[in-house]
């Protein structure tokens, strides 16, 4: 068994957990195998692995350029992983539904990663590649993944959260007997899965492959526990503070500057031209600020001594002692793939329909939105004090707004979903609005709204009726 401590952070208003993993078993990571051709000349491919299985191929283009999405796919001969190992998987997920805290009852999972440090947090994902196909069929030919960059280009150095899926088990172990086992079970569980985050939007899911199928088509948010890795440094540049004001000048100083300043203009007959705005000044210092992941930036300050030490003397990734077996089988045959068309219809439409790439790259560009902007949207206006708040159209913008807020102030993400339902001028949006606020099935301030516009019978709440209903009927049920 290996060495396994966890920490609780708190800092800027966050409550961070940090686990850190010393002498694991590394049957679960990512690690490089070289320029072996795959994707290109130039293309450093690397290996998702569980156990002894190479299971997915990662292409890495341009020498593995951290703004470069990689191509993805099954590694051609994998069937599946060691029954010890999804007998784990199994155990942990059960103490998770049960109610156990994350670190307790992922223990022995932890225990089989890679030596590092690792976040663990609750987080919706939408079971799709980022491009509206169902996960799960989605990488059985090599291609490119969009939004798999380790640097995402719109959303440069901000953090965001991972919400696309990668599946971790071949479509053949879909059955429909297992679907419909799984269709009572998502109904009573609040997280639906474990996820493993690989690059950018993209992670792996280590378990809950029926119940995203499941939840997909009943409409339950999929909530998974993520596993994201804690070793890229980062520096923040520093804005300087504004320096001290100039004493005014006094009434002698002035007129004899003026006197000086119209005598040089006159001899080198320069045209005054009107001062320039000074903008402060941002100094990039040495060093680093600390290391994140994609969700999380830690001030190096913050992070405990021996994690910090771990994070120092380790490797992101490294070869495990199965590594020659892993690149044996990222080259084996091809074996028959199956499609997703062995999924249900509804399945597949939905998830056409479910958030992409480009969706939620805009909501993470956004550093911030204030009150007084969503109110603006509130009030059909897509402009703040002579500024365009997200985009000139409308419905783009309450789109993104809601994307924001969702992921990173739930409680303001409520407040501005409500108050755009009981606005019958926006009803143009409440379709889509009351279709994210599925996502919050807990809450009960969205309870007692649903609730009372069922009750209302009101005209104006015709749209969002479908969403109520199902609101309504999970709440009681839970």
């Amino acid at each position: 068994m290996g060495d396994l401590k966890s920490e609780t952070l708190s800092f800027e208003d966050k409550s961070v957990t940090l686990v850190s993993v010393k002498n694991g078993e590394a049957a679960i990571g990512v690690c490089s195998a070289g320029y072996t051709g795959m994707g290109g000349t130039g293309a450093v491919s690397k290996v998702f692995f569980i156990g002894g299985e190479a299971i997915m191929n990662i292409a890495c283009p341009n020498h593995n350029h951290k703004q470069s999405s990689k191509l993805m796919c099954f590694s051609p001969g994998y069937k599946g992983y060691d029954q010890k190992i999804y007998n784990v998987l199994n155990v942990c997920f059960s103490r998770l539904v049960a109610g156990e805290p994350a670190f307790a009852a992922l223990k022995d999972l932890l225990n089989l990663l890679q030596d590092g440090v690792y976040t663990l947090y609750v987080s919706d994902y939408y079971p799709t590649d980022g491009a509206g196909n169902f996960f799960w069929g989605a990488y059985n030919v090599s291609h490119e993944v969009h939004g798999t960059a380790d640097r995402n280009r719109v959303i440069g150095n901000s953090v965001y959260k991972p919400c696309f899926l990668i599946p971790s088990q071949p479509l053949d172990y879909y059955t429909s007997k297992m679907k419909v086992q799984a269709d009572e079970r998502v109904k009573g569980r609040d997280i639906q899965g474990i996820a493993y985050h690989i690059s950018g939007f993209h992670s792996i899911l280590l378990k809950g492959h029926h119940g995203a199928v499941a939840c997909a088509e009943a409409d339950i948010p999929f909530r998974c526990l993520v596993i994201e890795k804690v070793c890229e440094p980062y520096t923040d540049p520093v804005v300087l503070p504004d320096p001290d004001p100039v004493p005014a000048p006094t009434a002698e100083e002035e007129a004899a500057a003026e006197s000086d300043e119209a005598q040089v203009q006159q001899q080198a007959q320069v045209p005054q031209t009107a001062a320039q705005p000074i903008t402060p000044p941002v100094f990039v210092p040495e060093g680093i600020t600390g290391f994140r992941s994609a969700s999380l930036k830690l001030p190096i300050e913050t992070i405990p001594k021996e994690m910090l030490k771990l994070i120092l003397e380790g490797r992101s990734e490294y070869k495990p002692r199965q590594f020659n077996a892993l690149l044996a089988k990222m080259n084996a045959p091809r074996r028959k793939a199956v499609s997703n068309n062995v999924l249900p219809l509804t399945v597949l439409e939905k998830a056409e329909k479910m958030p992409d790439v480009e969706m939620l790259e805009s909501a993470f560009a956004i550093s911030s939105i204030s009150d007084e902007q969503l109110n603006c949207l509130l009030a059909g206006d897509v402009e703040c004090n002579g500024e365009v708040i997200v985009s000139p159209n409308f419905y783009q913008s309450i789109v993104t707004a809601c994307n924001y807020l969702q992921f990173t102030d739930p409680k303001r993400f409520v407040d501005f979903t409500i108050a755009i339902m009981d606005n019958p001028e926006l009803s143009a949006t409440h379709e889509y609005v009351s279709s994210r606020a599925l996502c919050f099935g807990s809450n009960k301030k969205l309870f007692r709204f649903f609730s009372d516009a069922l009750a209302s019978g009101d005209a104006k709440y015709d749209k969002i009726l479908p969403a109520a209903n199902k609101f309504a009927s999970r709440y009681k049920e839970k």
